[in-house]
């Protein structure tokens, strides 16, 4: 792999809230790679490449180490005592930097791209959040939502949010289109189990709603009272940005642990 399509890949990687080590020959001695670069995710894939071997898979076991730890090392694998005794010829030391990588902004998924979705949007990235967008719908539909996401994932269904490839502990905004797609969005969000906040759109009748039959379905009763719903801040307005700030605003204060008072009371 060219270290351009490296350098794209982990511009990817941290756009898109994945943690991930940088493995990066520094010296090689009796090699026949005397320079190389590797990316090394938390499942033990990897891109790139320092040059195989055992000491490259020595690399990735410490380069997983090193991503489970949140840290930076620098290694030396020399394993000629090793291979003399199995009788193998191939013989040198490799020194490496491993670099723990991981994006540190605040990760929102936004579930859903209609009209309120794409300004929560508009008014999270406003403020520092790193958003993807969840949808079923396309460019036709939700064009322009979709190009101010970060990242766009397309799904067949909104329960397909419980598989999909999202960020590690984001904060979820449930706005999509009907009742019943609201509820399996949300049981596909709680299924997942790592959510920093999760907010849905919705009437308190649509939210009792969605929340006895979710219980119906095996949803335990204190899980759902951990959703903000119905979503925000109460701020009297009624227009998609009006309602975007007052859930922006209630993001927020779950971040800083503040309960959203007016600093003048």
């Amino acid at each position: 792999m060219e270290l351009q399509e490296l350098l794209l890949e982990q511009a990817s990687g941290l756009q898109n809230g994945r943690d991930f080590a940088v493995v990066t020959t520094v010296e090689a001695n009796g090699l026949a790679r005397t320079s190389g670069k590797m990316l090394v995710y938390p499942d033990g894939t990897i891109s790139g490449t320092v040059g195989g071997g055992m000491w490259e898979q020595a690399a990735i076991r410490d380069a997983l180490v090193c991503i489970k730890e949140q840290k930076n090392d620098v290694k030396t694998y020399d394993f000629g005592d090793e291979l003399s005794k199995a009788g193998i010829r191939c013989q040198g030391t490799l020194r490496v930097f491993i670099e723990y990588c991981a994006n540190r902004q605040t990760q929102l998924v936004v579930v859903g791209g209609g009209h309120v979705g794409h300004a929560v949007m508009r008014a999270a990235k406003a403020v520092g959040f790193a958003v993807t967008l969840a949808d079923t719908r396309g460019e036709t539909e939700i064009g322009s939502a979709i190009r101010l996401a970060d990242r766009f994932i397309r799904m067949d269904s909104f329960g397909d949010v419980a598989t999909a490839d999202l960020p590690k502990n984001p904060y979820y905004v449930v706005s999509t289109y009907g009742h019943q797609v609201d509820g399996m969005a949300l049981k596909g969000v709680l299924s997942r189990g790592d959510a920093a906040y999760i907010g849905m759109l919705g009437s308190e009748k649509k939210v009792h709603a969605i929340f006895s039959q979710l219980e119906k379905e095996g949803i335990a009763k204190e899980s759902l009272q951990q959703i903000y719903a119905p979503i925000g801040l109460d701020l009297g307005g009624e227009t998609p940005e009006e309602l975007a700030v007052a859930i922006v605003a209630e993001m927020l204060a779950v971040k800083y642990g503040r309960e959203g008072k007016s600093l003048s009371r």
